[in-house]
């Protein structure tokens, strides 16, 4: 990222986040941070960040937000998702009971009725 891209960068940040100071010391030590980032991804890391921060984001917050680890909710979401998607396939390929089989279930189940009681 450029400098210019880096000032432009903070004044998002500023917008978006009144109390958010920006000093000289400041601004080299983003640029020194984001030299290696993309303004474009840069940008859009921010804009997650503000959608789902009340707070200002710290440096790591944008450099290392591709490598953050999903949330409990969105693990739990995948796997409810294929649980679903396992129960659909399941039954797409249901077969109904055989009659002998559920005859034999029925005697079954009578007889255990009579001798429990």
């Amino acid at each position: 990222m450029k400098q210019t891209e880096t000032a432009n960068f903070l004044a998002m940040i500023k917008t978006a986040y009144p109390f958010f100071e920006i000093t000289e010391p400041g601004v080299r030590l983003w640029q020194a941070m984001l030299q290696d980032l993309d303004y474009k991804t840069a940008q859009e890391r921010l804009r997650q960040h503000i959608r789902t921060s009340r707070f200002a984001p710290a440096i790591a917050d944008i450099v290392n937000q591709s490598t953050s680890e999903p949330s409990y909710y969105e693990l739990q979401r995948a796997e409810e998702e294929a649980d679903r998607m396992a129960l659909a396939e399941y039954n797409d390929h249901a077969v109904p009971m055989p009659d002998h089989i559920r005859e034999k279930r029925d005697r079954m189940l009578q007889k255990k009725k009579v001798g429990g009681q």
